[in-house]
């Protein structure tokens, strides 16, 4: 197998950045949606999908930059912490997307 092809398919680089991609694509539907409709439901969308994008990058990134030498370096309270976080912002940013979609739902309901 190449390396190329032993990086995307092993390595889930490819699944990532389709993620990553379509995360932002997610976003700025809902910013246009929001800007359109001056509904709430799609800024909360957008916040969401800014979570979503900022957890998986967290995620992603955290496999480069903790070494075991920095989380010697940082202890166990901080490798918690830095192990809940991304977990957080997707949790939060999954719910935001929800209620966004819920409240714009809301909204054209109010408009008809």
């Amino acid at each position: 197998m190449s390396l190329l092809l032993e990086i995307l398919v092993k390595g889930g680089f490819l699944l990532d950045a389709l993620g990553v991609i379509g995360l932002g694509m997610v976003g700025m539907a809902a910013v246009r949606l929001a800007n359109r409709y001056r509904s709430w439901g799609g800024s909360l969308i957008a916040s969401g999908a800014l979570m979503l994008l900022l957890g998986r990058i967290w995620v992603i990134a955290a496999e480069q930059l903790l070494t075991p030498d920095t989380g010697r370096m940082m202890g166990e309270t901080w490798i918690t912490i830095f192990s809940i976080v991304p977990m957080a912002l997707l949790t939060m940013g999954l719910a935001g997307i929800v209620w966004g979609l819920w409240g714009h739902e809301q909204w054209l309901r109010e408009e008809r």
